[in-house]
């Protein structure tokens, strides 16, 4: 799209260049370059069809508004109880689905930008509008994941159109509007609403008049009926335990209308604590993500691996992450040493200060008079002093060593 900024300059198989960074101002296209671009995409090296775009907030603005006005349009739809548009009949959002991956796959690291403070934290009061910025999120994500582990259009396109609608029947199964309810239900009313409102966005979908084959139809209900327990055994709908992480990934992490969650199972969280069935940051996640699926071999452990690579956190994956990290953390004699950012963060830890640097009498000989700035769960910001001997270890242990 215009605007977006050209990381590399644009070699053609000829050997010549079809476009340098220095022709644009600032790097940035314009339409007279990009319809350059379509007209020798097959020409284009080391990667037909492919041009490699910085990563900036741009790109991602551009891709939610592509999918905003649809999704607030399906769900006034929805909840004013009219005739909704056969809003696939014509394929506009399917079309959008391709547009959006043809963004993601020049511009893969868009994924991380999506979950930084100021795209993922929402003043949004209104349950509906938090609702359709996760499926934007959803949707991002796991078009982004299935790229990554080298999936067909055909495949992508189902994945993303399910992630667009996956939770418009929440909008017309009680309790909402009032999502915050779900946080008092007992576990045997929180799993009728999870099966209801998967029936009702399967329903919704299945009565519309759609231009698709009838596979895709079925691939996109079966995903939609079963997104928050897919069949793991389940060979024949890979797509569903796909889109079920990326979407347990994306509610764990993101706001959203309740504090609870519940894509894991009662089973699950008696291996992982009750903290999962809260919002809790991507490390620990990954980590929880390890302890219930790190010995099962096929597709799971396929999509755990590359969503950790999708975020670059392949440190936490490898199953004794957490206690080597505590390992280096209890060494100091003082029980000062903290490692930061925390793991209930989205970065990996990458700094270990002291806790007791600031106060006034404390001596410790390994101490190096480098300040970390660190920030508080309320906000605020203090500097401590680093550890000379427990941070080339944190570094060496996720890899910067």
């Amino acid at each position: 799209m215009p605007g977006m900024e050209l990381d590399k300059d644009i070699e053609l198989k000829a050997g010549s260049y079809l476009i340098t960074r220095r022709d644009l101002e600032g790097g940035r296209l314009n339409d007279r370059v990009i319809e350059s671009i379509q007209k020798f995409s097959t020409q284009i090296v080391p990667h037909t069809n492919r041009v490699f775009i910085k990563d900036d907030k741009l790109a991602l603005g551009y891709v939610k508004k592509v999918l905003e006005e649809d999704l607030k349009r399906i769900a006034e739809g929805v909840t004013s109880g009219k005739s909704c548009p056969n809003f696939l009949a014509e394929p506009d959002i399917q079309i959008k689905v391709l547009r959006v991956m043809e963004i993601l796959f020049s511009n893969p690291d868009i994924i991380r930008a999506m979950y930084d403070f100021k795209f993922n934290f929402s003043g949004a009061a209104r349950p509906l509008e938090l609702i359709l910025e996760h499926s934007i999120r959803v949707t991002l994500l796991s078009i982004a994941l299935g790229l990554r582990m080298g999936w067909t259009i055909i495949a992508l396109v189902s994945v993303g159109t399910a992630a667009l609608l996956h939770d418009m029947g929440i909008l017309c199964t009680p309790p909402y509007p009032e999502m915050e309810s779900l946080d008092e239900l007992p576990q045997g009313e929180l799993a009728s609403f999870i099966q209801r409102h998967q029936a009702e966005s399967a329903r919704l979908f299945s009565e519309r008049q759609l231009s698709m084959s009838p596979y895709h139809q079925a691939e996109i209900s079966h995903i939609l009926a079963s997104h928050h327990s897919p069949d793991p055994d389940d060979t024949k709908h890979r797509s569903t335990m796909l889109f079920y992480f990326a979407d347990l990934l994306d509610e764990m992490i993101s706001p959203m209308p309740h504090r609870v969650r519940y894509n894991f199972t009662a089973e699950q969280l008696k291996l992982l604590g009750p903290a999962f069935s809260r919002r809790t940051g991507l490390v620990n996640l990954f980590l929880g993500l390890t302890r219930l699926y790190k010995k099962q071999d096929g597709l799971v452990w396929e999509i755990v691996l590359n969503l950790a690579g999708l975020f670059r956190m392949q440190e936490t994956i490898s199953g004794e992450f957490e206690e080597k990290l505590q390992k280096i953390i209890d060494w100091c004699p003082f029980d000062s040493a903290k490692a930061y950012p925390s793991l209930e963060g989205n970065s990996v830890p990458r700094t270990v200060y002291c806790s007791k640097s600031l106060d006034e009498g404390f001596f410790c000989e390994h101490l190096l008079y480098q300040k970390a700035e660190i920030q508080d769960k309320a906000g605020n910001l203090k500097q401590f002093l680093k550890c000379g001997i427990l941070g080339p270890r944190l570094s060496k242990l996720v890899g910067q060593g």
